[in-house]
C-alpha cells in the first residue's frame, strides 16, 4: 500500500547554487522532491512560493531548512549569496496557520542525518578495526565553499548534535609544518583550517605549487591529464586531510565514525590519493590503536542534508504547539 505524504512537513537544503525541497512522509521518506536554481529567484521565499504552486501544497505545519551559512538568533543568511532567512517571513509565505519554521546550518543538518544515511549515500574509506566498544559519538566535517563540522552524540537513544566553528580554528602545527616543507613561505596563505580545507584553499594550494588559472572544479581533472602542479596539489591536500582526521580522533573521540562531506573532499578522496589520506591518518605514533578503531566514510549524496532535515522535521511536528 502506498504511503500518503504528509503535506504538513516541508524540508529544504539551500546551498549557494541550488535549493532542494521535499515533503516528508511518516517514515521520513521524501515526496515531491524538487531542485531549483537559485539564480532564477530573488530570495528563498520566492523558491517557497514556486514549490507550493508546483505541488498544489496544502497547509504546512512544520518547515525545516538547512542553510549553507551562519544561523544566528534564529535567522540565517547564505555565505555566498545575498539571501536572508527570517522564520516569521517564511511562515507568512507558506499555507497554513502558526507554521513552525526551523533554520539550521547545513553541516548541523548532516549531523542529524548520520544515523539515517544508507549505503547508497556513503562510500567506505576505511572500516574501523574490531575490538572496541561504541561510545555513541560520530563526527561529520565538510570541505566545500568553507569548512565546518559537528559532533553527533547518542545516549540512551537520544541524539544531541554539538555545533562548532572548526573552520576558524588555527591550522594544526603538524599540517602547517608539512605545508612549509612543500611550499615554503607560501604557507602564510593558510592561517586557519578553512583557509586550506575549502574550495578556495584548494585553489590557493594549487597556485602555491606553481599552478596557474586555479579552479577547484578542474584541479583533479588536470592532475589526471598530467598537470604536475595539480597532481602535487591533490596528493598534498589528501595528506593534510589525513593528518586533520587523525587530530580530530583525539579531539572528539568519534568511535562510531568520521563522516567526510563536501565537493572538495569527494574530488580528492575519489582518486588514488585516497591511499595518501589513509597513510597520513595512520601516521605512526602514540595511540595508533585508538585511531585504527575509527571507521571513515565519505558522504557521496549531495542531498544528504535533506535526510537530517526530514528526521528533525518529524521530531518537531510531533511536539505540541508552544
Amino acid at each position: 500500500m502506498q504511503e500518503t505524504p504528509l503535506p504538513g512537513i516541508l524540508v529544504a537544503d539551500v546551498g549557494g547554487t541550488n535549493a532542494r525541497l521535499a515533503l516528508v512522509d511518516d517514515k521520513g521518506g521524501f515526496h515531491a522532491k524538487s531542485r531549483y536554481a537559485n539564480d532564477e529567484f530573488g530570495s528563498f521565499n520566492d523558491v517557497l512560493r514556486r514549490f507550493c504552486a508546483d505541488h498544489s501544497l496544502g497547509a504546512v505545519d512544520t518547515c525545516c531548512v538547512a542553510v549553507a551559512g551562519p544561523v544566528t538568533s534564529g535567522t540565517a543568511r547564505l555565505t555566498n549569496r545575498d539571501w536572508t532567512f527570517v522564520p516569521a517571513e517564511m511562515a507568512e509565505v507558506l499555507p497554513g496557520e502558526n507554521v513552525r519554521v526551523r533554520l539550521i546550518n547545513d553541516l548541523v543538518a548532516l549531523g542529524h542525518a548520520l544515523s539515517g544515511l544508507g549505503e547508497s549515500q556513503l562510500s567506505m574509506i576505511r572500516p574501523g578495526e574490531q575490538g572496541g566498544e561504541s561510545n555513541g559519538q560520530a563526527l561529520v566535517f565538510g570541505l566545500g565553499t568553507g569548512f565546518n563540522g559537528c559532533l553527533a552524540k547518542t545516549v540512551d537513544g537520544e541524539e544531541t548534535i554539538v555545533e562548532a566553528e572548526l573552520g576558524h580554528a588555527s591550522l594544526p602545527a603538524q599540517i602547517y609544518l608539512e605545508l612549509e616543507k612543500q611550499i615554503g613561505r607560501e604557507v602564510a596563505r593558510f592561517p586557519t583550517v578553512e583557509h586550506l580545507f575549502s574550495g578556495r584553499g584548494f585553489e590557493q594550494l594549487y597556485e602555491a605549487l606553481g599552478g596557474s588559472q586555479p579552479d577547484a572544479r578542474l584541479i583533479v581533472d588536470r592532475a589526471g591529464d598530467g598537470d604536475a602542479s595539480a597532481g602535487k596539489t591533490v596528493e598534498l591536500m589528501a595528506h593534510a586531510l589525513g593528518l586533520l582526521a587523525r587530530q580530530m580522533v583525539f579531539q572528539f573521540l568519534p568511535l562510531d565514525g568520521i563522516y567526510i562531506a563536501g565537493s572538495v573532499s569527494r574530488a580528492v578522496l575519489e582518486t588514488p590519493a585516497r591511499e595518501t589520506f589513509l597513510n597520513a591518518m595512520a601516521f605512526e605514533g602514540r595511540f595508533d590503536e585508538l585511531v585504527a578503531r575509527v571507521p571513515v566514510r565519505l558522504i557521496t549524496d549531495d542531498a544528504a542534508a535533506l535526510t537530517g532535515m526530514a528526521r528533525l522535521g518529524l521530531a518537531i511536528s510531533q511536539r505540541p504547539m508552544a
